[in-house]
């Protein structure tokens, strides 16, 4: 059964991949378009070196891979490698292919939402394809809204790049294909329920609270004994992303390997 399920992801965010790839190399890139982040900064490089874009993103995205290494757990060490293996390869072969839609509007918006789902899908199923999209999610709590804000002024400075590379009519086209990618990506997140509520019932109640805050950066509610607890102490109800899901996990059952828990998808 767990194979399965693993499988079961890793067939989602190789679809999600080869998506993106799509998005990019027979709508955004032969228009002279580009998205922010590393993706962004890959195609700018592979343009002025006259090289294929797959190998940027795939040697642009390994430091950062490698450098977050540890913070992965297995299962999402496993989906990122595959969902950047797999935009690589599938941008790389894709690239000699003829756009399919050349009136730069209609480009920038199919683009744009074939590569935000993608990037969506990849996500929800637990990978990244973009080093920013790893900096955003995996980033401490306390300083997640400042990385947010710095990846913003970086995506800015991407694209004003791309008008210097490609003119400025391409840096306004290429503004609409990053803002749909970034609300479809959002929107496929969101569709897919991103959002989990747990309820851990443990005699070990405050220290597992406490090491949510302090790892996590979360607020959780105790609630006094309850029977749907098992008698198990307090009850502790906090939410948390889908992508931190196994490492909270982990963490809840090397504190108390007795305690009781469910999860609950919380659709927005």
């Amino acid at each position: 059964m767990f194979n399965m399920r693993v499988s079961f992801r890793l067939g989602f965010v190789m679809f999600g991949a080869l998506l993106s790839a799509v998005g990019l190399e027979l709508f955004l890139v032969p228009n002279n378009m580009l998205v922010g982040g590393v993706t962004g900064a890959s195609v700018i490089i592979s343009y002025l070196t006259e090289m294929r874009l797959g190998l940027f993103l795939f040697l642009l995205n390994l430091p950062f891979v490698l450098f977050r290494y540890r913070k992965f757990d297995p299962q999402t060490r496993l989906m990122t490698l595959a969902g950047i293996s797999i935009l690589s390869l599938a941008a790389f072969f894709l690239h000699p292919a003829p756009p399919i839609i050349e009136h730069s509007l209609a480009a920038s918006a199919a683009g744009g939402i074939a590569l935000g789902i993608g990037i969506g899908i990849v996500l929800r199923y637990g990978g990244f394809i973009d080093a920013a999209d790893s900096q955003a999610m995996t980033g401490l709590a306390e300083t997640s809204e400042r990385t947010k804000k710095r990846l913003w002024f970086a995506n800015g400075g991407i694209l004003i790049a791309g008008g210097f590379v490609f003119g400025w009519d391409e840096a306004l086209y290429s503004i609409v294909a990053f803002l749909l990618a970034y609300r479809t990506a959002d929107f496929a997140m969101s569709g897919f329920a991103m959002t989990r509520m747990i309820w851990i019932a443990s005699d070990r109640s405050e220290e597992i609270s406490v090491a949510m805050h302090d790892r996590f950066g979360k607020e959780v509610i105790l609630l006094d004994d309850n029977p749907s607890s098992g008698g198990k102490g307090r009850l502790i109800l906090c939410t948390v992303n889908r992508m931190e899901q196994a490492k909270v996990l982990k963490d809840i059952r090397e504190l108390d390997p007795e305690c009781t828990i469910a999860f609950q998808a919380v659709h927005s």
